[in-house]
């Protein structure tokens, strides 16, 4: 199809309509849900102590997505006199955080193809029953996907926040070993905490995802074959009499006179 002939066709007011208006949002919460996931990384610090007099060092830990803490180094002397690398964290979230991720970018760009058929390419349909249907399928879909994703991700996060916690950090894992391995050696929190600031914001945009797609269905539902049926006139289903019948004719013989 020419561009020009597009441009031309194009229907820009779907968009202020629900079914329209509702996958921009989505297109616009979709961006920032995987954003936020995939960009909550931080790190956070604790202290070792080697003796009584030792004022401490700190030890940084950084993590980020997709969040295999387990996989996570850290690398320092730690009351040695050589180099050593341990992994401080316990648990790996990067099933949940690749699901959540997953959804969020396919929902972003099939709102955009969407709404690009919508504006351009729908008019041109001699018969949108298919494309109807297949939105309707969609739609829902993706609006169950963003609630068991959304679900998933933020019982993930929970457990992220546990695993970098300072004090969870040097009584738990490896790093347990190292701070108990001589008796002046002491591990307690250092001057940094990790930052949830991302997390949390992206799942609340996840439940808002699911709350936009779940919403959408019952618009798309009413561009489908379907709705059209369920709301036809009831005289379409049942014609009246033809035009120009007798009075009296219904039952199939004409009145006489005498029964007027």
């Amino acid at each position: 199809m020419d561009p020009a002939e597009m441009m031309t066709n194009s229907n820009m007011r779907v968009v202020k309509e629900p079914r329209g208006f509702l996958k921009l949002l989505q297109f616009i919460f979709a961006i920032f849900a995987f954003a936020t996931a995939s960009g909550g990384g931080s790190n956070f610090q604790f202290s070792v102590k080697c003796n009584d007099t030792d004022p401490g060092k700190l030890v940084d830990v950084f993590y980020s997505y997709p969040y295999k803490l387990e996989d996570v180094p850290v690398v320092s002397k730690f009351c040695e006199n050589t180099t050593q690398t341990v992994y401080p964290l316990v648990g790996n979230e990067n099933s949940s955080a690749e699901y959540f991720v997953t959804i969020g970018v396919f929902a972003f760009l099939y709102s955009l193809v969407a709404l690009t058929i919508y504006v351009f390419v729908e008019g041109q349909f001699g018969d949108k029953n298919l494309w109807s249907k297949a939105d309707l399928f969609i739609t829902t879909a993706f609006a169950i996907f963003w609630f068991t994703s959304s679900s998933a991700w933020a019982a993930a996060v929970a457990d992220i926040k546990w695993s970098t916690y300072a004090p969870n950090v040097y009584t738990h894992g490896d790093i347990v070993q190292l701070c108990s391995k001589k008796p002046d050696i002491v591990c307690t929190n250092g001057g940094q905490n990790s930052s949830y600031a991302n997390l949390n914001v992206s799942i609340l945009f996840g439940f808002l995802n699911f709350i936009l797609w779940a919403g959408n269905i019952w618009f798309t539902y009413k561009e489908t074959p379907w709705h059209a049926q369920r709301n036809e006139p009831a005289e379409k289903k049942y014609p009246s009499p033809a035009l120009g019948t007798p009075t009296g004719m219904e039952g199939g013989t004409l009145s006489s006179p005498s029964q007027i």
